[in-house]
């Protein structure tokens, strides 16, 4: 009996068509952290209302996104080379969804006016679930060209990156119109948060962070659930960064020669 959920790529099955949508429910999960967190709720709260001042929150949150932005830009290489040459990516997958989780879920400890340290923590906490966003997405995407033949690539890319678009935007519904108070203490309809969080300490905008961390935890699970990767005889993880970085090195090199690519990665 042949299991079709670990089909070739581009095989027609209906065990294939599960994997894609468990591939797209991975996109769906983990927007929230970008929509809610990085630019909607949460960054414009910090600086409102957690630093001491408004400059100084966005110096602060600034600085922070180049730190955690600095960190995934030179190690994704190494893991994008393990992703793409070892074995199995659930596993790391799982770690980097730990990370995810509990940098969100901190962040309900970023209470107004909080002191120095309070602060720093909530900045270290923000870049620990970024970094586990970042990183999971390059082991989700070395699962995406299991998924279809070469010219189906881009419409299966596409549509999970839509697909979790929409997510990111039901979550900052939820957030504003039910939980995320504002100067008046209420929500964009006019209502108090709900479950009985205090308007007063802001504990309905500090939800987003355990909201994040629990909407990835529930909507994740489809990915964990039916992505099955297929058999793979990987190398070790040392050969495989060799590799890795020797593909970059190359990449590099080409470069100039290819001035659009080069123009992007610039930008």
């Amino acid at each position: 009996m042949v299991d079709t959920s670990t089909s070739s790529p581009g095989q027609k099955s209906p065990g294939n068509s599960k994997r894609i949508w468990g591939w797209w429910w991975f996109d769906w999960a983990n927007q929230p952290y970008n929509t809610l967190l990085l630019t909607f709720i949460f960054a414009p709260y910090f600086a409102a209302s957690v630093a001491p001042d408004p400059v100084t929150g966005q110096a602060m949150w600034g600085w922070m996104n180049f730190a955690a932005g600095m960190l995934i830009a030179v190690f994704a290489p190494i893991f994008g080379a393990i992703a793409d040459n070892t074995g199995p990516k659930k596993p790391w997958i799982g770690f980097w969804s730990l990370l995810y989780v509990v940098g969100a879920w901190a962040l309900w400890w970023a209470v107004p006016g909080a002191d120095h340290s309070t602060m720093i923590w909530v900045l270290v906490a923000f870049g620990i679930g970024m970094v586990g966003l970042e990183y999971g997405i390059v082991f989700t995407n070395a699962i995406l060209p299991t998924l279809g033949d070469r010219n189906e690539i881009g419409r299966i890319s596409g549509s999970g990156w839509a697909f979790g678009y929409a997510g990111g935007l039901a979550a900052l519904l939820v957030m504003l119109l039910f939980l995320a108070e504002n100067e008046t203490v209420t929500t964009l309809i006019g209502i108090e948060p709900l479950f009985g969080l205090d308007p007063e300490a802001r504990e309905g905008t500090r939800s987003v962070g355990p909201v994040t961390a629990l909407w990835y935890m529930v909507f994740v699970i489809p990915f964990f659930l039916w992505v099955k990767e297929p058999p793979v005889s990987g190398v070790r993880i040392k050969e495989a960064v060799r590799k890795g970085m020797s593909d970059l090195g190359r990449t590099l090199k080409r470069l100039p020669k290819h001035s659009s690519l080069l123009s992007y990665l610039i930008s």
